[in-house]
């Protein structure tokens, strides 16, 4: 007998993970021959043909005299705005779906007002929406805001904005930028690349200063340092808080000298930039650029200076009800429910109060806890430098002893606790490969675990040809190769990651020994480099993980 079809339950829609991804907030000053009405205007303009072109269709009269509408077609992004008399103002939004990650979608909000001095207030933010795969991306700034911040004069923190990267070089420059890191309304991260000794050559910054502004116009502060002024700076805030010779540092907001510690505002050596994640510069740029946008979104009054679309909207609703109310109507029930009406915004207003005074709590104790963090990471990576200088040291003298190599593995996690410490981190899953082990040449993990340590650490922090030449002859003297993990990361994810400090990390390199399968005379060893903590985490050894070709 046939069972009747089952009437499916429909699934309940995955909650979205909503969050920020960038924001600008700047004062737009008119041109030369240009009134503070005109720039307002042809700034909403701009966003309108922006609009226009992302939502892909004309958008109605309305908006074309700056006044309210709302497109909400099905197949199309919707794009709605809203305009409000007084004071005058404009905010738009536009959902747009990811063309590349199913149930993400991109939201862009911006809201330009004009003020009574006689300047525009500009600013947009972009908001990342996932429903599916939480895949990962870059941060950035929508293309149109840069437009209008190189359309004329712009402020940000008071300053005025540049459109190339500003040069500090004399002594009346380090006293200005001195200013702008001390000033107490300064909300943007002021980045400082530094120039070697005695260079005022702009090209020669660790990353590229240029590029670097464009992907953070009106977000961050980005100058660049000369050789003496690096000196001058460390006069006045010492070397701690300086920056100098090729390194880049991010100062916070709430910077002051006196006080301040180091670990609060970012520094990236040189050396450190050059062997970033194997890419160096190409690899330490992005991540700095979603560092500075990360910035522009962490505080709880990032709604103060940009009021969502939905509070904006809220507000024109308002008075648009307020002005059909009919004059002199003195009806009892409207007045109790007008009277209803103020009750409940008043309690909201409350309710909403104490909720930013708990946002505010939580978010001062977790910038609390991050600078903490962050002095533990500075101190370490100090430590670990100073240990490898002692190391190598001690490897270079003549009464130095060779570190023993057990010839089993019975006693492997203490020998790993004493000669691998601070240097190479075992997780379990390590440790129970090895305890599982039928490989028959134990000395050889011993020995690669050891050339981890004291060739491929060293070379990563410190970098240098000398250092990877080293490398390659340990590696050829055990007869190891070093490779990329390949493929297998990607179609093995579990199998191929660890839990680490937190997060997921794939194990993106292996040393290899061997091309058969056979666990007793094949050799990997599985790893990847933590740049935070300057360490070698290794997740799997001495066999091979199985992919979809094994």
């Amino acid at each position: 007998m046939l069972e009747p079809f089952a009437t499916p339950t429909p699934a309940k829609p995955a909650r979205a993970l909503i969050r920020p991804i960038s924001q600008v907030t700047v004062k737009l000053l008119p041109r030369r021959n240009q009134t503070a009405q005109e720039r307002f205007d042809a700034t909403v303009d701009q966003v309108l043909r922006w609009l226009e072109k992302k939502s892909g269709r004309s958008l109605p009269s309305e908006a074309w005299q700056r006044s309210s509408f709302d497109l909400s077609e099905i197949g199309a992004p919707r794009a709605a705005a809203v305009a409000l008399a007084e004071p005058r103002s404009w905010a738009a939004r536009l959902d747009d779906d990811d063309q590349s990650v199913l149930q993400r979608d991109w939201i862009t909000e911006v809201g330009v007002r004009l003020d009574s001095r006689g300047a525009v207030q500009f600013g947009t933010r972009l908001i990342c929406a996932t429903r599916g795969d939480n895949a990962p991306f870059d941060r950035s700034i929508p293309g149109f805001a840069k437009q209008i911040l190189r359309a004329g004069p712009a402020e940000l923190d008071g300053e005025l904005i540049h459109k190339t990267p500003r040069i500090i070089a004399s002594e009346a420059d380090v006293d200005a930028l001195l200013a702008l890191l001390e000033r107490p309304e300064r909300i943007a991260d002021v980045v400082v690349l530094s120039l070697p000794v005695g260079s005022e050559d702009p090209s020669q910054t660790a990353i590229p200063a240029e590029r670097f502004l464009q992907q953070t116009l009106g977000a961050a502060h980005v100058v660049v340092l000369t050789g003496r002024a690096s000196f001058l700076l460390s006069d006045r805030v010492g070397r701690e808080l300086s920056t100098f010779q090729q390194a880049v540092r991010t100062y916070r907001s709430g910077f002051k000298r006196c006080v301040d510690e180091a670990s609060r505002h970012p520094l990236a050596l040189a050396q450190r930039i050059a062997a970033w994640n194997e890419k160096g510069p190409l690899a330490f740029a992005p991540w700095l650029v979603n560092q500075v946008l990360w910035n522009t979104v962490r505080g709880y009054e990032r709604e103060q200076r940009l009021p969502s679309f939905n509070f904006v909207r809220q507000q024109a609703a308002q008075k648009e009800r307020s002005q059909a109310r009919p004059a002199g109507d003195s009806d009892t029930d409207l007045v109790q429910l007008e009277r209803d009406n103020e009750a409940l915004r008043t309690s909201l207003q409350e309710q909403k109060q104490e909720y930013d005074d708990l946002l505010k709590l939580a978010e001062d104790e977790r910038n609390a806890a991050e600078q903490k963090a962050e002095a533990a990471k500075e101190q370490a990576f100090k430590l670990r430098q100073r240990v490898c200088a002692l190391e190598q040291q001690l490897a270079q003298s003549p009464g130095r002893q060779d570190v023993p190599i057990p010839q089993e593995l019975d006693e492997f996690e203490s020998w790993c606790e004493e000669q691998l410490a601070g240097a190479l981190v075992m997780t379990p899953r390590a440790i129970q490969g090895v305890r599982k082990s039928t490989y028959a040449d134990p000395e050889l993990i011993y020995k690669a675990l050891l050339l981890l340590k004291e060739h491929y650490v060293p070379m990563r922090i410190y970098g240098g040809e000398d250092r990877k030449h080293a490398y390659d002859q340990a590696l050829a003297s055990l007869h190891l190769r070093e490779e990329h993990t390949g493929n297998a990361t990607k179609c093995n994810g579990d199998q191929y990651s660890v839990q680490y400090a937190g997060h997921r990390r794939v194990l993106d390199r292996h040393l290899k020994k061997g091309n058969a399968h056979n666990p007793r005379h094949c050799f990997r060893l599985y790893f990847f480099w933590d740049e935070e903590s300057q360490l070698v985490v290794v997740g799997w050894l001495p066999s091979h993980l199985d992919n979809k070709v094994t």
